[in-house]
């Protein structure tokens, strides 16, 4: 019997999930259809991916290898269909980008009204959600390069340096810590904070440095939203955020105060490409285009 790449699809899914029901809900097919692929490869190709415990899945040896294989081999068929769509009209294109909202707004307005002036006949299509997301979207082939945040590290992916900055608290003036010397991110021990939430690589670099510190943040609020948590810190005396500095400077300083704070790492903005990616005519000016304007 020989299997389809949708269907190879779904059974990667599950292989990455662990979840049969988990799978089926985001390859939108019912849960016995999906049971009965996993079944009919597994007694193809005498295989056991997965061993029953209860009504859990746990993942074989045997798993664990296709997934890998899968992985490289999906990859390289959705870099194919990319090719394919290049050779039918050389002079245009479609790029697909991932690209954090809290980045796009800062940096990439002009990158990409200017893109589209130089380049009338490439289609831009932009993905905007947080980092976290990205990574995968971009590892199942979802989108074609993604803007990220360092720390990023993966052995298929190549990245690019564009720019880096640093990091800040914001706290409204009225707060008593306004007043304060502010010199280590511990000092923050005990405040309310609003964060840029789990989409997002920061999220988890802010937990790191207070972990490192032997310190729990008491964090309060979370979004995916950079200038509601301003705002919010604007309006409420109590609450403490912590951002990039250039996200910061976008706003009035009128009724908050900006202190730089070290977490161990720079703000860096890296862009990623897999390193199977098919380059089209369109990713590499959008590719150079980017490298260039950040030099």
């Amino acid at each position: 019997m020989k299997f389809s790449l949708k269907q190879l699809k779904y059974i990667y899914t599950v292989l990455v999930t662990e979840n049969i029901s988990r799978a089926a809900e985001k390859c939108f097919v019912s849960q016995p259809a999906m049971s009965q692929i996993i079944n009919e490869f597994e007694k193809n190709y005498d295989l056991l991916l997965f061993e029953r415990v209860g009504r859990k899945l746990k993942i074989t040896s045997q798993g664990e290898s296709l997934k890998k294989e899968l992985a490289i081999f999906l990859l390289a068929a959705q870099d194919f269909e990319n090719k394919i769509s290049e050779i039918k009209d050389i002079t245009s294109g479609k790029v697909r980008i991932g690209i954090p909202p809290v980045i796009l707004s800062v940096y990439f307005y002009d990158i990409i009204s200017n893109f589209m002036s130089q380049n009338p006949d490439i289609e831009l299509e932009i993905v905007e959600m947080g980092a976290n997301r990205l990574i995968n979207e971009l590892m199942h082939g979802d989108i074609e390069l993604a803007v990220l945040i360092e720390p990023f590290e993966d052995e298929m992916c190549k990245k690019t340096v564009l720019t880096e900055s640093t990091f800040s608290v914001v706290i409204n003036k009225q707060n008593e810590l306004s007043k304060e010397r502010i010199e280590d991110i511990s000092d923050l021990a005990g405040y309310p904070l609003v964060l840029l939430n789990e989409e997002f690589q920061l999220y988890d670099v802010i937990l790191k440095s207070f972990k490192k510190r032997g310190v729990t943040p008491d964090v309060v609020f979370k979004s995916k939203q950079w200038d509601l948590l301003i705002n919010m810190v604007k309006h409420n005396p109590e609450v403490v955020s912590i951002l990039p500095t250039p996200i910061i400077e976008e706003h009035e300083y009128d009724k908050i105060k900006v202190y730089p704070i070290d977490l161990d790492v720079k703000w860096k903005i890296i862009l990623v490409e897999r390193k199977t990616l098919n380059k089209t005519i369109s990713n590499k000016k959008f590719l150079e285009f980017t490298k260039n304007f950040f030099n």
